[in-house]
């Protein structure tokens, strides 16, 4: 009876991500900072009624990057950059290494946003600033994977199709913190884009950096 029981609420979480990962995308890409806020607010509630009504931020981040993940490899079966190196030769390593690799966009966020309130950073006050980022990265990376999916292919019409989805996409994430920077520092927008833009260059230097760690190791 108990693993029956185990088996029910397994199909049921999987059947509740197919209802509430597009409600959670839907609500991110049409009220941004309306999420991020939604984010601080429902970690004071107690752990059992927290995102009761949505995924929860790093579940959402972790998802988005399982699917572009899985449509790349539909499309190409194989990911040639990931064939150089041998820890990141299997689909679940390379995505393992993706999901980390995003990550550092929310916590370089986080850490700027910390700094300029001047708070101690600690686990618990590191947690808010994270998971309201891990709303807004989510849709982030879900696009740039895609991007990179049509960008493989020779045709001129869906490599320019991908290249607009990266620019795009990441207007609209600079925006998003440049808004965040101004509502939470009280900066102006222009200190406050300059801000997103300096954190998510930190966060992408440490993605090469782990990158290079990687294949020099392997």
């Amino acid at each position: 009876m108990r693993i029956l029981k185990s088996l029910e609420e397994l199909l049921y979480e999987v059947m509740v991500l197919l209802v509430f990962y597009p409600r959670t995308l839907w609500l991110t890409l049409r009220h941004p900072q309306r999420m991020m806020d939604y984010a601080d607010t429902e970690l004071g509630d107690v752990q059992s009624e927290q995102y009761t009504d949505t995924l929860s931020p790093p579940l959402f981040l972790m998802i988005s990057l399982a699917i572009s993940h899985g449509i790349e490899l539909a499309v190409h079966s194989t990911i040639p950059a990931a064939q150089q190196t041998k820890l990141l030769a299997t689909s679940e390593n390379l995505l393992l290494f993706r999901v980390f690799a995003f990550s550092l966009l929310p916590l370089a966020l986080s850490l700027r946003l910390l700094a300029g309130l001047k708070i101690d950073l600690t686990r618990e006050t590191l947690r808010a600033p994270f998971y309201a980022q891990c709303f807004i990265t989510a849709p982030f990376a879900l696009s740039i994977g895609l991007a990179f999916s049509l960008r493989h292919y020779s045709h001129d019409v869906r490599d320019l199709a991908g290249t607009a989805l990266i620019v795009t996409s990441t207007a609209w994430f600079l925006w998003q913190q440049a808004s965040w920077f101004v509502e939470k520092l009280g900066f102006g927008f222009w200190r406050g884009l300059l801000a997103a833009v300096f954190a998510t260059i930190l966060a992408a230097i440490g993605m090469m950096a782990v990158g290079f760690v990687i294949v020099e190791l392997t």
